[in-house]
């Protein structure tokens, strides 16, 4: 991999991060983190989850640094007011979008330029695939297709309308001030990822009056993801990142 990546306008990339495995074995082995991302790391209660989020973490900032062309602790972040990620203002490179998500032994990372751009990647847990969760979180129409599936199906399309709305919200960075059942996403076995009804309107995602597209991405066996990506084309390349031990 060379040491600086291209990202043209009309891309977006998508990186499979794995956080365990043999390779992992100590958190010091990896670029250095912000004193704001090791108190993070600290919060967690088990060693396992702080050293996914420490894994992740300097995953993602050495994707970034070779996108940026820059060291991966020069890298500088701020947050939305709603708690999105995203470069400092300060940091004197062009505009570079990115979303990070990590669950179990997976992170996604997605990345755009002067596009926002979300990704949501999840475990597939059955005992979470519940009418009562689904009830609480998706919309009408999404409860009445959910349940017009057959039962066999029914945990796999919950986990695919899951990620694919989570991947919309945190495009958006509005965090909980957008409810995940103010707006409609299609789903379902053989169905494309498409947005049905936009939080604010009832546009359909197939014209151009919703700026948005939902992408399924391939995850590892027993994982849903997807990404969104504000535009109407983008070229998706997935990839994966490779764990190299720091010199």
């Amino acid at each position: 991999m060379g040491s600086d990546l291209q990202l043209a306008a009309n891309e977006a990339h998508v990186w499979l991060i794995p956080l365990s495995g043999q390779e992992y074995r100590d958190p010091s082995d990896f670029s250095p983190l912000s004193e704001d991302e090791v108190q993070r790391a600290h919060r967690f209660h088990f060693e396992r989850d702080r050293f996914r989020f420490i894994a992740a973490r300097a995953a993602m900032r050495n994707i970034l640094a070779q996108y940026l062309g820059t060291a991966p602790e020069e890298l500088t972040f701020s947050y939305t007011p709603k708690g999105k990620p995203e470069l400092a203002p300060d940091f004197p490179k062009p505009a570079l979008e990115f979303n990070l998500s990590h669950s179990r032994d997976f992170a996604l990372l997605a990345l755009a330029r002067q596009s926002r751009v979300g990704a949501d990647i999840e475990f597939i847990d059955s005992e979470r695939a519940t009418r009562d969760i689904a009830t609480r979180f998706f919309s009408p129409a999404e409860i009445t297709t959910l349940e017009a599936l057959p039962a066999a199906a029914r945990v796999q399309a919950f986990f695919q309308c899951w990620t694919r709305k989570e991947a919309y919200v945190k495009a958006l960075g509005a965090g909980l001030s957008v409810p995940l059942d103010s707006f409609d996403v299609a789903f379902g076995p053989g169905v494309p990822p498409a947005l049905l009804r936009l939080a604010d309107s009832s546009a359909d995602s197939s014209n151009e009056a919703s700026p948005w597209r939902l992408y399924d991405i391939v995850a590892p066996p027993g994982y849903a993801a997807a990404v969104a990506v504000e535009g109407l084309r983008h070229q998706l390349q997935l990839r994966e990142w490779q764990f190299r031990r720091q010199a």
